[in-house]
């Protein structure tokens, strides 16, 4: 056994071009591996840096801990940190521009607390002692209150109450005053203390001040810790949460306590349907990644055997077993392996770093600040690419090991073990002779014969048909299940207590690009007749019920019908349907689909008062107008114009139809909001307006939508590269070992226009005979990851109609491509020097 060992490692060192690419093909194969593996370990510690960012590190705080039982969580082993946080209270804030905001909401960190829950420096420094305080840069845009660091600010900090004495607290919205029973209550601050501070640093509007919060967030440092302070808490067992918040509010007598959920989720102990997507893609990635790789490597180890067939017999014939040579070969793979994995395995790291480098400096302006993609990966994900790329390798050479074990000493010394021919007429049909002459007949019984040949290269195809359309379907169902969590809203700013008239003047002030308004009303509609199977489900046993109807200004809406592919002068007749709902499901699933059997181009009633109305449905869709991203009506939603109503209901807007808020987008938006309030403050039109600017939760979520389809696009581009990889290797190698063969066709008369003709006809022959199982295969493949997605949820299954016709075309092109390529080194080669070469 050792004298074969020895022959393999002198074999591949003087064959080292050989050696060389497949060393390279096990090296990319096992880089991918480790490269997905550390971009799910990436992606996620780059969430949960995200969540520490936004909302601090920590699992749990407890609320109005007294002092005494504080030490069930600072001196609890389970504990792995912990920080004080307090209210200190709220006061007025001097030369607010916004009235809905007139306060400071004082708190006080201690210093752990500075630095983990979720304060942003953007200016100066943390505060050090009880007389140094953080503004929010809130403050200066939205306040626009000209304060900065060094500045030194007197305030009064009370309660605020009621005149009742009803404490009010941050999640009570700004009141000048509150009826109760017929009775006016007027909001103060009460019990106040004059407190002098030093403006030290600014930071980002921190994510526990609500939108609707009536008081910007200032943080001072807390030197001596309350009589109740809040505790915040970080475990060392994640997974132990619950059981650690009910010991300590046992122990503490605590009742108010909130759990940082984010954190929980991406940490794996939540379930989470991002994480959940993550792993999903991962696994069938890696899955794909294997299969895809064993046909690649299998065919470098299939040349290595066929190749060296003869030495093979010759060692048969003087004593070698099947056994020995069958692991000669395993060997052989382990050799190369050993060199490959190593690299591939720093190849994909490498790569990784590098990749997200560059996206992070392409995306450096949409990130949140101070936060990028960032690699991480464990020693597991290392060790399980180890094995998976261990295991390529056997699978890769088990097939070429088999067979040289069953080698024949006298075929292989021969070297006419390769085709066997059955005393039988090959018959070919006439139309094959008549477009492609006599080239095109010997390529169709050449196929006949050379079966094993032509099973590999239609296999090869076949695997990157199905890849391509298994991984198009997890790029689709991953924008959705993506979408649907973390929705691309169309605006930034809303403005409510308006009417058509104050909307349509605030729609033509600058740095307004979009904008929408819409009313909304009940209808009814026969649920019988017109919900599909899943619809009964959602709207139970019932004959009629209610739809909503959301009546858009006529200029959005066509821009929302020219989005759809609807011509902008049919707006006055175009009636929208939005009718996919969520159902959750007893087994904590979700199943999203349509809940009417109405289509495109159908007529329907619905009945208003009594009154019924029939109108066609212009298109059914599921992409939602401004405004609506995220709703998800029980019933349906009919989307129409203004002047739908009166060219074909009849009518005109009454008070039967409630105005919604005004939608605005805007690429200036801090500049807009500002100008809107001094409106407000300026015009008694515009003194019931409220405005508010949601820039930083609409980008954060379309960072994140941006983040999945750059990983969901990079995987589905790299596979596709592999199977591209992987149609050129089986083909060109399958051409070079006929070289002899069409050496001696060539030197029997055939012509340079029939061989072209010939290889023509097998590059049809592949392509037709690849796509015809491939498809099949790939819309299988489809339904099982939509399966493996509707574990969590289900938006019903939908055939890969784009992916199919981009495999076809495809498949032509890169087998054309490859067949001209393997030609042109071919028609290079001498006849007489080809037909002589032995391959020993």
């Amino acid at each position: 056994m050792k004298v074969l060992n020895k022959l393999t490692i002198k074999s591949l060192k003087l064959n080292k071009k050989r050696t060389i690419v497949t060393i390279i093909g096990i090296m990319l194969s096992t880089a991918l591996i480790c490269g997905v593996a550390g971009l799910v370990s990436s992606f996620q510690k780059t969430l949960i840096n995200w969540t520490i960012r936004e909302y601090g590190d920590f699992h749990t705080t407890f609320y109005d801990v007294p002092k005494d039982k504080t030490k069930y969580i600072t001196e609890n082993e389970k504990v792995e940190k912990y920080f004080y946080t307090d209210e200190i209270g709220w006061a007025k804030l001097e030369g607010s521009k916004n009235e809905s905001k007139p306060y400071l909401h004082v708190l006080e960190y201690d210093k752990t607390a500075l630095e983990n829950y979720g304060v942003y420096l953007l200016e100066g420094r943390l505060p050090t002692n009880s007389n140094e305080i953080l503004i929010s840069e809130h403050i200066l845009t939205n306040a626009r209150v000209n304060l900065k660091v060094g500045d030194m600010i007197t305030i009064d900090i009370g309660k605020r109450v009621l005149q009742d004495g009803t404490v009010l607290n941050e999640e009570n919205p700004y009141l000048t005053d509150m009826e109760e029973d017929g009775i006016i209550l007027e909001e103060s601050i009460v019990n106040t203390e004059s407190k002098t501070y030093t403006i030290v640093g600014v930071i980002e509007r921190p994510s526990k001040e609500e939108y609707s919060s009536p008081g910007y967030t200032v943080i001072t440092y807390m030197e001596d810790i309350g009589d109740t302070p809040d505790i915040a808490a970080l475990y060392k067992n994640p997974k132990e949460y619950k059981e650690i918040n009910e010991s300590i509010c046992s122990s503490t007598g605590v009742e108010k306590i909130e759990s940082n959920t984010d954190l929980l989720r991406y940490q794996g102990v939540l379930n989470d349907a991002t994480l959940q997507v993550l792993y999903t893609i991962g696994t069938v990635v890696i899955v794909i990644i294997v299969v895809s790789s064993v046909f690649v490597i299998r065919n470098s180890f299939s040349i290595s055997v066929a190749e060296k067939n003869r030495q093979y017999g010759m060692l048969a014939s003087v004593g070698a077993t099947s056994k020995q040579i069958k692991k000669n070969v395993l060997f052989e793979g382990l050799s190369i392996g050993l060199i490959a994995i190593p690299l591939g395995i720093l190849l994909g790291i490498v790569a990784i770093m590098i990749l997200l480098q560059v996206v992070n400096y392409l995306l450096s302006d949409m990130f949140v600040a101070g936060l990028n993609l960032e690699y991480s990966i464990s020693i597991i994900p290392i060790i399980a690419s180890v094995i998976i790329s261990l295991i390529t390798i056997y699978l890769s050479c088990l097939i070429p090991a088999i067979r040289a074990s069953k080698i024949s000493p006298i075929e292989s010394i021969r070297g006419n073990n390769d085709i066997k021919l059955k005393p039988r007429k090959i018959k070919t049909p006439k139309f094959i002779k008549k477009v492609f002459g006599i080239g095109g007949v010997i390529a169709s019984k050449n196929l006949k014969r050379s079966k094993k040949k032509y099973r590999t290269t239609v296999i090869s195809i076949v695997v990157s048909i199905f890849i391509f359309i298994s991984l198009s379907s997890i790029l689709t169902l991953g924008t959705k299940v993506t979408t649907l969590y973390y929705t691309d809203f169309k605006f930034n700013i809303f403005v409510s207590g308006g009417d058509k008239t104050i909307y349509e003047e605030i729609a033509k002030l600058d740095n307004v690009d979009n904008y929408a308004y819409f009313y909304e009303k009940g209808l009814d509609i026969n649920f019988e007749k017109y919900s599909s199977e899943f619809g009964k489900q959602v709207l139970g046993d019932v004959e009629n019920g209610g739809i909503l109807l959301a009546v858009y200004n006529n200029e959005y809406f066509k821009q929302y019908i020219k989005e759809l592919g609807i011509s902008e002068e049919n707006y006055k007749k175009a009636a929208i349907l939005i009718d996919d709902v969520i159902l959750y499901n007893a087994d904590n699933t979700r199943t999203v689909d349509r809940i009417y059997n109405i289509e495109s181009g159908d007529e329907i009633t619905i009945t208003d008062s009594s009154k019924e109305k029939n109108f066609v449905i212009t298109k059914t869709t599921t992409e939602r107008p401004m405004g609506l991203e995220n709703t998800y009506y029980d019933s349906g939603i009919i989307v129409v114009s203004q002047d739908f109503l009166e060219e074909v209901f009849g009518e005109k807007l009454d008070e039967t139809y409630i105005l919604d808020d005004l939608l605005i987008y805007s690429e200036e938006d801090e500049i807009l909001e500002n100008t809107i309030n001094d409106l407000i403050k300026q015009n008694e039109n515009y003194s019931e307006l409220a405005v508010y600017n949601y820039n930083t939760a609409v980008e954060q979520q379309k960072r994140i939508i941006l983040v999945v389809a750059i990983f969901l696009y990079g995987f589905i581009t790299v596979i596709s590269l592999i199977g591209v990889t992987n149609i050129f290797n089986t083909i060109t190698t399958n051409m070079i070992l006929r070289s002899k063969e069409f050496a001696m066709l060539k030197s029997i008369g055939m012509t340079k226009k029939e061989f072209n003709r010939m290889i023509r006809l097998e590059s049809i022959m592949y392509g037709l005979k690849a796509l015809i199982i491939g498809i099949p295969l790939g819309i299988l493949g489809s339904y099982f990851i939509y399966k493996a997605f509707a574990l969590d949820t289900d938006f019903g299954y939908s055939l890969p109609i784009v992916p199919i016709i981009i495999s076809i075309v495809f498949v032509f092109i890169i087998v054309g491509i490859t067949m001209k390529y393997s030609l042109n080194k071919i028609n290079k080669q001498n006849i007489i020097e080809t037909i002589r070469k032995d391959n020993i």
